[in-house]
């Protein structure tokens, strides 16, 4: 004899959620951030009552949920534990802040993206990042890739100094080496730039600084967003990172600073 069909329907719901709920934790943890969102606000001259602070979002896995700790430019921080379960055919998740329960959300699957309701807002994730806050005007949450680095900046006899293990990350990372008696401060940051408006591609840029300016880039290189390295060679500062955590050992020579 079959089953009811209403209990077919419930079980097909739970696998589904089920399946839905796994793709959906592996997606969670990472670094995020508003980068691009915050530094196009005063590009747009987007009005000052809807400019959003800068954020960065980390998510760990913890147990058999998730920590996440959100930080403002502000200096605000605040944790939470993230906890998910099927029940009746739905993903629904709970935050936990101080050992109580804050709220809860109801997540359902929108094709490659997951859209949860309640906690006195909408939240939506995929692989490139989240979304949440208030409808007409989110956060956006662009998720970071790691990259390590190598620097070598000349020194006051021609020759180079050099620094390796530099990590940073392409959501506005950043890396300050220190003035030493024998080259200047210099430092170097990248971005995985994505164009609101306009015709411009999106690209990856790696700028570079020196002395105390930390916004003025007098150099900066750019190519495709999906790219596993990135270089630059300004004559009086040598970068050149790769994606991931491996630690590059360049053929370089330091009196001249050519190499790769």
């Amino acid at each position: 004899m079959s089953a009811p069909v209403a209990a077919q329907d419930k079980d097909a719901d739970t696998r589904i959620a089920e399946r839905d709920l796994r793709e959906m934790k592996q997606i969670l943890p990472g670094f995020y951030t508003n980068e691009e969102q915050v530094y196009f606000q005063s590009n747009l001259d987007m009005a000052e009552d809807r400019r959003l602070p800068r954020l960065t979002l980390k998510i760990e896995k913890d147990g058999d949920g998730f920590k996440a700790t959100t930080t403002s430019s502000t200096g605000r921080q605040t944790e939470a534990r993230l906890e998910y379960r099927v029940e009746d055919g739905q993903i629904l998740s709970r935050e936990y802040r101080d050992g109580e329960v804050d709220c809860e959300r109801i997540f359902s699957r929108e094709f490659n993206s997951f859209r949860g309701e309640g906690c006195g807002g909408m939240v939506v994730a995929d692989a490139q990042g989240f979304q949440f806050g208030m409808p007409d005007n989110p956060f956006h949450m662009l998720r970071a890739r790691a990259f390590k680095c190598w620097a070598s900046p000349r020194k006051a006899d021609g020759t180079y100094a050099f620094y390796n293990d530099l990590v940073l990350h392409d959501q506005g990372g950043r890396v300050w080496i220190d003035a030493t008696d024998e080259h200047e401060r210099v430092g170097f940051r990248i971005r995985n730039v994505q164009w609101p408006t306009g015709i411009n591609r999106d690209s990856l840029v790696l700028y570079t600084y020196r002395g105390d300016d930390a916004d003025y880039a007098p150099s900066y290189t750019w190519t495709d967003p999906s790219a596993e390295r990135l270089a630059i060679n300004t004559r009086w500062l040598q970068v050149s990172c790769t994606a991931g955590d491996a630690t590059i050992i360049p053929n370089i020579n330091l009196k001249t600073g050519s190499g790769n």
